[in-house]
């Protein structure tokens, strides 16, 4: 007992010494992805603060658990909890509509989402796209719209259907389309398409022609400003019919898209072809044709992304299986050392540790981050898991333990689906599987068979952002959020406990192929996030077995197939 309260005492020393250290933190302040100036940055509870550039840029001192304060006159007010590895934060404000009971308010020319997303029903000149309802009112930038009901359902391929319909639309090669002012006439550069959300960058004649409900046109000079470059020649966004139509009952948030619509999942629907190329430094490393030329290139090329963790990291996950042990090892070694105070630099490694099955390496990692964020309660769960992977079941249950002791301490109200549904699956689950070893008597066992295949989901960077699709053997699908837009409750929940995970047990009776779909969103800065992915299969028996995957998130916006899982139904014949 006595330890245990030296150890609470040294914990809460360093949470208070974590929580006095200062840093600079910088970013650009944005909306509709145009600088915003002049918008304000103050820490929650103090009345000074400064405000951004003309291009939108800050600068603030802040530490640990502060909370940053993003506002403007008219826009929603973001709030960001500061964290101990915080250095970069691109936030992107949006309008905010204000209702005023027997008052006239003239449209705005930056019109609030929420005011697009309940007239978008009764107005065909609003579109839904991936960046937010757009009215082509208020856009700043030509857009041609067209009604679902006026293109003719009956064609066979969706070209057929648009040109002629369509202004500026002529066809290119087979059944491709191509815009005005889409790249140059010996070069010209077809559109890519938008539905629902999901971009495509081929012609989607899998389109149900009848379910369209309208169109817009974004030219390619003013597409590219939102979508980038593979947007040069324009964007063709379509809504199909239902979305937005209807709220849930009891509430204002729109109805789930598979209810409304049957919604049925079709292959087209995710893509990795938009995978972005290997780094730089990755392509002239792969050039090299002896392990000596490999280390000569790579240390060329750490003088100039050196001062990344995940020049480090990619550079592991890349040449894992193509290299020499020496050549591996001194990478690792130069992270370890460059990066040892970076909770999230050594937990991307320990994600690589636990994927290559190298358990021991990957404890000593989680038992630094643990020192270095004894308040987080994803170093509980981290360290405890990993005691148990390397079969040190005792030490395990210990820290889980522990974690609901400290827990006591917090007044934080726990979220059913959060951390703490996490680790108490977890305990359920280590003292059914190990109660011998844990010397558990007959009348205290415990069944930990919960049924089915359990997935978790870990990520490195809190600030992560990001969709999951995921659908059923029947082609249904649905999708789980993790946005402020969407799911703000849960982010200060994670931010105020610590934590960067997401459990879901998928149901055995459903017998078939599930598909995991991923869509990255970002993570307020420029470098990519690490996401870890555990398939469980049979979890709770004796028959359990696990698999692990590890994404790098890079590309944005893309929905990318992440995983496909086949669940057997063990009462089935």
């Amino acid at each position: 007992m006595k330890s245990f309260l030296a150890l609470i005492i040294f914990f809460s020393s360093l949470t208070v010494w974590s929580q006095t250290r200062e840093t600079e933190i910088k970013g650009v302040v944005t909306s509709y992805g145009a600088p915003l100036p002049n918008a304000n940055i103050s820490l929650k509870g103090s009345s000074s603060g400064i405000q951004t550039d003309s291009n939108g840029k800050y600068a603030v001192i802040a530490s640990p658990r502060d909370i940053l304060v993003f506002s403007y006159m008219g826009m929603k007010t973001v709030e960001i909890i500061v964290e101990d590895v915080t250095k970069i934060l691109n936030i992107e404000l949006l309008p905010v509509v204000q209702e005023l009971d027997e008052v006239t308010v003239e449209r705005k020319k930056l019109k609030g989402q929420e005011s697009m997303a309940i007239e978008y029903a009764t107005k065909k000149s609003i579109i839904r796209t991936a960046y937010g309802f757009i009215d082509a009112e208020n856009a700043g930038y030509e857009m041609n719209f067209v009604d679902g009901a006026s293109i003719n359902s009956s064609a066979i391929y969706l070209a057929d259907a648009l040109i002629g319909v369509l202004p500026g639309l002529r066809r290119g090669d087979g059944n491709t389309v191509l815009l005005r002012g889409g790249g140059s006439l010996e070069n010209p550069r077809p559109p890519i398409f938008e539905i629902d959300g999901v971009i495509f960058t081929e012609t989607p004649d899998f389109l149900d022609l009848s379910s369209i409900d309208r169109i817009a046109i974004i030219p390619g000079l003013k597409g590219s400003i939102k979508y980038g470059n593979i947007a040069s020649g324009g964007v063709i966004i379509i809504n199909t019919k239902g979305k937005f139509l209807k709220r849930e009952e009891g509430s204002d948030k729109p109805y789930d898209q598979a209810k409304l619509r049957n919604n049925k999942y079709n292959e087209s629907m995710a893509t990795s072809s938009l995978k972005r190329s290997d780094p730089i430094y990755i392509t002239k490393m792969d050039e090299a044709l002896s392990n000596n030329k490999l280390m000569e290139v790579f240390l060329e090329q750490e003088k100039i992304y050196g001062s990344s963790p995940y020049f480090y990291l990619t550079a592991l996950k890349h040449f894992n299986e193509k290299s020499t042990n020496d050549f591996i090892g001194q990478i690792e070694t130069k992270l370890l050392q460059k990066f040892e105070d970076n909770p999230n630099a050594l937990k991307g490694l320990a994600y690589l540790y636990e994927n290559q099955n190298r358990v021991g390496e990957a404890l000593s990692l989680y038992k630094k981050i643990f020192v270095l964020r004894p308040r987080y309660t994803q170093s509980y769960r981290d360290l405890a898991n990993m005691y148990v992977v390397n079969k040190q079941y005792q030490k395990g249950l210990g820290i889980y333990a522990r974690y609901k002791s400290f827990r006591k301490l917090d007044t934080i109200a726990p979220i059913e689906d959060g951390i703490d549904a996490v680790m108490d699956t977890e305990t359920t689950n280590l003292m059914a599987l190990h109660a011998d070893q844990l010397s558990i008597s007959n009348e205290d066992r415990i069944d930990g068979d919960i049924g089915g295949i359990r997935i978790l989901f870990e990520w490195n960077n809190s600030e992560a952002e990001f969709d999951l699709q995921f659908v059923n053997p029947q082609a249904r699908y649905f999708t789980w959020s993790h946005s402020l837009e969407n799911e703000s409750e849960r982010i200060y929940d994670e931010k105020i406990k610590g934590y960067s995970c997401k459990q879901f047990l998928i149901d055995e009776t459903q017998e078939g192929v599930w598909k995991v779909n991923l869509k990255y969103l970002g993570n307020k800065g420029f470098d990519p996030t690490y996401l870890k992915t555990t398939v469980y299969y049979d979890y709770g028996r004796s028959s359990q077995k696990e698999t692990i995957q590890i994404t790098e998130m890079s590309e944005k916006n893309i929905n990318r197939a992440l995983l496909s899982i086949v669940a057997r139904n063990k009462f089935g014949k």
